[in-house]
């Protein structure tokens, strides 16, 4: 995956400003999807950007669609009220037990193992967004039911290295086209 130098800071900003809208105030489901989405897809290709190996391995398309479509697991949550594995927490899907389904399917059915591969890596970046936001995520559910939560400091630590990372790659990339 070629990156423009600028590239990567600029996804890193978009991301904080989002996250920083977010947290500025309560505001209605619809706003927080509109804000929260766009964050998830800059964040899983952030990571992409720094680790090009594994933007080889995986298709970056359907990297993208696991970053995001596992929100679609919300739509019951307001309709019906479950199932959660805490009061006003995230649903259960958002858990390593979802990660492990997908990976178990790409074993199964090899003829769509990178496809199940690509979405398994964008809900772990999803997962690793949702851990430093709101109320965590239901990680070892069923075995436990406690939300696993970071200070988002840790998350936008993890930001910055990988846009420093992404970044630096795209310099070296650009100098060595140069050159």
């Amino acid at each position: 995956m070629r990156v423009a130098p600028a590239w990567p800071v600029l996804a890193l900003l978009v991301v904080l400003a989002l996250d920083a809208v977010k947290a500025a105030r309560a505001w209605p489901v619809p706003v927080v999807g509109v804000l929260d989405e766009p964050a998830h897809l800059l964040t899983a290709w952030l990571v992409l950007a720094a680790v090009p190996a594994l933007a080889v391995r995986v298709p970056l398309r359907w990297v993208l669609v696991g970053a995001v479509a596992i929100d679609l697991d919300h739509l019951p949550l307001y309709a019906f009220g479950g199932p959660v594995a805490e009061p006003d927490g995230r649903p259960v899907t958002h858990s390593a037990l979802t990660v492990l389904l997908i990976l178990a399917a790409a074993r199964v059915r090899p003829r769509h193992r990178h496809l199940l591969l690509g979405l398994a890596t964008g809900l772990v970046l999803h997962l690793v967004r949702d851990v430093a936001g709101g109320p965590g995520i239901p990680l070892l559910w069923p075995l436990a039911d406690a939300g696993v939560r970071v200070p988002y400091g840790v998350l936008a630590a993890v930001l910055l290295f990988a846009t420093t990372v992404a970044t630096t790659r795209a310099l070296r990339a650009r100098r060595g086209a140069d050159g």
